[in-house]
């Protein structure tokens, strides 16, 4: 019979957190360093994102805390899971889910107010139609084909 030590024993190699050491977006991969194993470094992790038609490109950043599970004895096969936010608060509020980048972009819905918000620290382009229903509300220029109206 197996003992219940040996149990927490695989489950302690299956399932590991590290530091993500490098990201290969072309891949979608990547390595990470577990300081419990003496700095050893994993092999190129594919990193689990959303599936169906709306992919995703987000990889954890190198320094990032990432949790990984192995598919077998070692760090070789394997995936990560993702990053673990390491922040003693998340960005924006409960009632608001998005994505809040480190130069203070944010694209977020807000279902307090039944809203999607954008925030940029540059400016927004939208290439294609657009069809707004509903009243337009301007604070600053506005400028048609280089010139201001």
């Amino acid at each position: 019979m197996v003992s219940m030590s040996e149990v927490e024993n695989v489950i302690r190699r299956m399932i590991r957190i590290g530091d993500c050491s490098s990201a290969d977006p072309e891949m979608g991969t990547i390595r990470a360093t577990f300081s419990d194993l003496d700095d050893m470094v994993s092999g190129d992790l594919p990193v689990l994102t959303p599936g169906g038609w709306g992919k995703g490109n987000a990889l954890p950043e190198p320094g990032e805390s990432v949790l990984c599970i192995f598919l077998s004895n070692g760090i070789e096969d394997g995936v990560c899971l993702g990053a673990i936010d390491d922040e003693d608060v998340p960005p924006g509020t409960p009632d608001q889910r998005g994505i809040y980048f480190e130069d203070g972009s944010e694209v977020y819905y807000d279902r307090t107010n039944q809203q999607i918000v954008v925030k940029t620290a540059g400016g927004v382009s939208i290439e294609g139609d657009v069809t707004i229903k509903g009243d337009l509300t301007v604070s600053g220029g506005i400028t048609r084909g280089g010139e201001e109206i």
